[in-house]
């Protein structure tokens, strides 16, 4: 078998470096590399290799950067397809070992290191045959048979029925329908010398097998509990022991508790804790909805396929445990769900199977399960159920696991992933391993010292992106300077911020931005605010002229490249149209043209279509539309929160909260690994960038998280009861910690492209600091950098480069106090006039001239303002409320303008519930008044107009 030891004189004949590399020579401890250029190659001579034999490839490195390094391999040119990755930690010694296919005569590798500058050193390549155990002919499963006098537990919808025969005789029933069964065909493989050998994981008498029931004294059932215990002795003398306890854990959940211990020590490559397999029996391989996280987010479609990404990387159905955000399996049908959930072990003892439908025991169902032994992601292909090599259980020495079952009604499996959260919570957000004033200067050095800025122009990131002018650097350089007490890094920011806004034209303060995150807000500081509005209304315009008259956007393939509509069954997806009607309603908002935003939200309410659909195809630049991905669910979150800010239209918010749980999947709410940085990291797709590579399962790229944050923190403002804000803190603190460090020579403050998790690399290029830093704001509860505020019952719409507090809307007036961050003069803008205001500022009655702008036509109003100002607008609220109460017959008479016809009354019984109800009593007009009457139950309740 071929091999190159670097560290001897031969080793390095016939290596060449071939791009971006100024030098290779031998050194005591290898290969060195000096690396010159952002893509840096060498490749080695053409060698034998045996035919038909899959390898692999052992690789000793030290990389002065980490990140990804490449490997190439082909007896002809080099391709993509033909390469594996790997992640290499930084300025240490580092063993990698990687699958490679079959190769055979005349192949040459190549090996990309990371990095695009400084030094690698490489010791060693070696290759070895990769012995793979063959599967058996699994037995197929069949449907379990139970009897009416067999035991029971019922949990809420969830009831679980096990038969007397049988380990896996058990039938699981949801709101009444079968949903689930066991496995009564399951086999134990394991290693005596080196013959495999398989057994039936079955009692050879009935004697073996034992059940038992059980109920608490508080039990409202006659049963809580359900044991099952069989003896099973294997040919070669061991005895092993199973136990499954199933008892009522919460409503609409099961608890499992799966044993095994053997009388003799054995060498496992498969041994199953526990298998459900969904639709067997019942709804068969047809599914509404399935999701395994982090892996897996399907509608009726097969899992492992090749719609998002080629084999073999396609083949996940027992992926590496690291890449499940969080261990939750579920499938959806008719109207119910089935999910299976486990408590996840440190180190890597078990493993999740999933398959659907199941191809793999053939079933006629769908496969969820758990598996001893584990899956690290070299120790077994992440198709196959056997590992390369056993493991060891030791006599007598149980091995357990704690399983979840858990189901209810619903039409998607959102309603499993907000049952896990119920279940498990939300792990407390991570130390970001620096003080909040530590990080401020950091993100001020991205702006000042890294290779990002390019004079006064700054680069979207680095390397590989030009440099353009960019406003957003100014405005996040001067809100930093107005946050750090460092008096001479704050001169630095306040300079460079200067000249940064100096090459952008006040027309583009607004449109002239880099960060991934996006607010109206140079503008409102920096002044042009009539000039960027026309710039927002023509971006409407050109935006609405890319839809068709039914509000539909489809993806047009590009005249060159990949077709990413190719493996979708449309050219249109969720998360592509939300990417335009997002931006769509922000332009909207800021122009506050009433046509605009009428437009804007009527083709909001086109995207009805994918009501609890997946979320996919926001990134077409290089990912297939139909991949499923965060920043769809970011952009359709964002875009039905304004939608519901621009209507009052609490349908859009429910909208908002569905989106907002589809992304939760893409959030390490587990630990990957015991190293620091892993939670709240997100994965970007559930796929890889054309089909090829990089493969993004169990690759976080936080930009797109912090995008999925910044939408989760605008839906938090009115679902303050969701976990939205605890998760959008958990992914920009995670962002910090991925952050390139304040000693980085190039890229201190920026956020690396993508993160390592085994290795706690980065990965190029270096984005700029403000995608961190607004999700960040907000996280570290720094002062407010923009609101956007509407005041429906007034028609009324602000955006403010602060924080609005202490409002008051009456019948002819509305207050507020505007508190800025910026020390300089900056401006409020209101739209939605439909007449002219008074104005009052702190109190002091103030003319509607110069230094402000009311454009009456317009509807807006531009306030220029130099500090805390206390706003008060004389003007008529289009819908206020009047409440009379009724003693004598405990009721309230409600009566409201009739020219506010068109909002609907609303109560709650408290103000900490987000839950109001529509109310439709009877409503008469009286002159100019509609009225109505409603019974008050309970101590109190609260009303309001809305729509």
């Amino acid at each position: 078998m071929p091999s190159f030891d670097f560290t001897q004189p031969a080793g390095t004949n016939g290596w060449a470096p071939a791009h971006d590399v100024s030098q290779i020579a031998r050194v005591e401890d290898g290969l060195l590399i000096r690396i010159s250029g952002s893509d840096p190659y060498i490749i080695g001579p053409p060698r034998n290799y045996p035919s038909g034999i899959p390898l692999w490839l052992s690789i000793r490195l030290r990389s002065d950067q980490g990140g990804m390094c490449q490997v190439f391999y082909s007896n002809a040119g080099f391709s993509e397809t033909q390469s594996v990755r790997f992640s290499v930690p930084q300025g240490q010694w580092h063993e990698a070992k990687v699958r490679l296919p079959a190769l055979g005569a005349s192949y040459r590798i190549r090996i990309d290191p990371p990095g695009d500058s400084g030094t690698c050193t490489i010791a060693w390549l070696r290759f070895e045959p990769r012995v793979i155990i063959a599967s058996p002919n699994w037995p197929v499963p069949a449907l379990p048979q139970i009897g009416p006098a067999d035991p029971r537990i019922r949990s809420g919808d969830i009831e679980l029925v096990h038969g007397r025969d049988l380990p896996g005789q058990f039938q699981i029933r949801v709101a009444g329908d079968l949903m689930a069964v066991g496995n009564t065909n399951s086999m134990l493989g394991y290693m005596i010398g080196n013959t495999p050998k398989w057994m039936p994981l079955a009692p050879l008498n009935n004697g073996a097998f034992t059940i038992a029931t059980s109920k608490s004294a508080s039990s409202q059932t006659n049963v809580d509990a359900i044991k099952v215990e069989c003896s099973i002795p294997d040919p070669d003398g061991a005895t092993w022991r199973i136990e499954q306890s199933f008892s009522v854990h919460a409503p609409g959940i099961v608890r499992v508790v799966s044993t095994v211990t053997v009388d003799q020590a054995r060498d496992v490559f498969y041994l199953p804790m526990l298998t459900l397999l969904p639709g067997l029996g019942s709804f068969g391989t047809n599914k509404t909805q399935a999701l395994f996280a982090g892996v897996e987010y399907l509608e009726n479609e097969p899992s492992s396929s090749t719609a998002d990404l080629n084999p073999p990387a396609s083949n996940r159905q027992v992926p590496d445990t690291a890449k499940i955000t969080f261990p939750l399996m579920a499938v959806a049908s008719q109207g119910r769900f089935l999910g299976l959930s486990w408590c996840p072990d440190r180190d890597g003892t078990f493993c999740a199977v999933f398959d659907s439908p199941d191809r793999i025991f053939k079933s006629t169902g769908h496969l969820m399960g758990l598996l001893f032994p584990g899956s690290d992601g070299n120790n077994r292909e992440e198709n196959s159920l056997v590992p390369y090599d056993p493991a060891r259980l030791n006599p007598n020495q149980p091995l357990k696991i704690q399983v979840f079952v858990m189901g209810g009604t619903g039409d998607s499996v959102v309603p499993a992933i907000q049952q896990y959260v119920q279940l498990s919570g939300l792990p407390p957000t991570p130390d970001f391993g620096m003080t909040t004033n530590q990080f401020l200067a950091l993100a001020a050095n991205g702006w000042l010292h890294s290779t990002i800025r390019d004079g006064n122009r700054y680069r979207h990131a680095t390397p590989g992106f030009n440099s353009a002018p960019a406003a957003d650097a100014a405005l996040y350089m001067d809100y930093l300077a107005a946050c750090i007490t460092d008096h001479e890094l704050v001169n630095e920011l306040d300079e460079a911020a200067r000249s940064a806004l100096g090459q952008v034209s006040p027309a583009d303060y607004n449109s002239a931005q880099i960060g991934h995150v996006r607010y109206p807000v140079p503008a409102l500081i920096y002044g042009a605010v009539p000039q960027n509005i026309i710039k927002s209304a023509t971006h409407a315009q050109n935006l609405l002229s890319q839809f068709v008259a039914d509000g539909t956007i489809f993806y047009k393939p590009p005249a060159s490249g990949p077709d990413y509509s190719s493996t979708h069954w449309s050219k249109e997806a969720n998360g592509f149209a939300a990417t335009y009607i997002n931006a769509l309603l922000e332009e909207a908002s800021f122009a506050g043209n009433p046509e605009l935003i009428e437009a804007a939200l009527r083709h909001l309410r086109a995207l009805e279509k994918f009501r609890n659909t997946v979320p996919r195809g926001a990134q077409t630049w290089e990912i297939p539309l139909h991949t499923p991905d965060i920043l769809a669910s970011a952009y359709l979150v964002q875009a039905y929160v304004r939608g519901f800010e621009l209507s009052g239209d609490q349908s859009l918010l429910d909208q908002a909260r569905y989106w907002a749980w589809t992304g939760v999947p893409f959030v390490y709410l587990t630990p990957p690994t015991d190293n620091p940085v892993g939670l709240y990291a997100t994965i970007p797709v559930l796929g890889a960038t054309a089909w090829i590579a990089p493969v993004w399962i169990g690759l976080p790229v936080q930009w797109c998280g912090l995008a999925y944050a910044h939408a989760l923190h605008q839906l938090a403002m009115y679902d303050k009861q969701g976990p939205w804000a605890q998760i959008a803190d958990g992914i920009a603190i995670s962002a910090i910690q991925q952050t390139y460090p304040i000693n980085d020579p190039a890229y201190p403050g920026l956020l690396p492209d993508s993160f390592n998790l085994h290795q706690q690399s980065r990965n190029l290029p270096a984005i700029n600091p403000a995608t961190t830093l607004a999700p960040a704001i907000s996280a570290l509860h720094l002062p407010t950098l923009y609101q956007f505020k509407p005041f429906r019952s007034f028609g009324l719409y602000v955006h403010a480069p602060g924080q609005l507090t202490d409002i008051e809307e009456r019948p002819n007036s509305l207050r507020f106090t505007v508190i800025p961050w910026s020390q300089r003069p900056f401006y409020l803008l209101i739209n939605g006039f439909v007449r002219t205001p008074t104005l009052q500022i702190n109190g002091t009655a103030t003319g509607l001239g110069p230094p402000h702008i009311f454009q009456a036509s317009e509807g807006r109003l531009i306030l220029r303002l130099e500090k805390r100002a206390a706003i008060e607008l004389g003007y008529p609220a289009l819908a206020w409320l009047n409440i009379e109460w009724l003693p004598s017959t405990r009721s309230a008479k409600l009566s409201w303008p009739a020219k506010a016809a068109d909002f609907s009354l609303e109560s709650t019984q408290t103000l900490e519930s987000e839950s109001w109800t529509r109310l439709t009593n009877p409503v008469i007009a009286d002159t100019d008044r509609l009225v109505t009457t409603d019974a008050i139950v309970g101590p109190t309740r609260f009303y309001r107009l809305a729509r």
